[in-house]
């Protein structure tokens, strides 16, 4: 073994340790002291599972959305409870669903409901609805208490989703 190391020799050390610092590599220098030759060292490569990895630039991310839109195929009044059959449309790039709860309004009140897949699982509170990407689906609007719509007047409505969106719809009672 060499009894001891050069200015140069130290300085391309230090030079080589810091560029592989640099480029993310991983390096340990191990310094032992023997009393027979003092100045003696032994570098060791090693694998770690720590990665640090440094990229230039800013960093983007992709993420999707919801887009829900609302058509209404009728507003009528069942005997006991305005409802409204609604389609909603997702055109987004991610999923949700209905929460079951939905309102109207008309008369220039505004009614709470619950929403179902058809009109008699509507006049409870509704289980939750899925509405997948690039899908449809038919929900109704029913709302819990309140007499019937005026036929020709509008009736605007709002269902509440689970991503915390809301399908806002309007039509004409019939």
């Amino acid at each position: 073994m060499k009894k001891g190391a050069s200015g140069r020799s130290v300085g391309l050390a230090l030079l080589v340790i810091g560029l592989a610092i640099g480029a993310g590599l991983v390096f340990t220098l191990n310094y032992t002291y023997d009393v027979l030759s003092p100045r003696t060292y032994t570098s060791i490569w090693t694998k770690t599972s720590i990665v640090v990895i440094t990229i230039p630039g800013p960093i983007s991310t992709s993420t999707g959305f919801v887009q829900i839109s609302a058509s209404v195929t009728s507003c009528q009044w069942s005997g006991s409870h305005e409802y409204c059959e609604v389609t909603l449309t997702n055109s987004g790039s991610l999923g949700t669903a209905t929460t079951g709860n939905c309102s109207l309004n008309y008369g220039n009140q505004t009614y709470k409901g619950n929403t179902g897949p058809t009109l008699g699982s509507a006049s409870s509170p509704g289980a939750p609805q899925q509405l997948i990407s690039e899908g449809s689906a038919t929900t109704y609007c029913q709302a819990s208490v309140g007499g019937a719509a005026v036929a020709g007047s509008q009736v605007t409505g709002m269902i509440l989703l689970a991503d915390g969106g809301e399908a806002i719809f309007s039509g004409t009672a019939q």
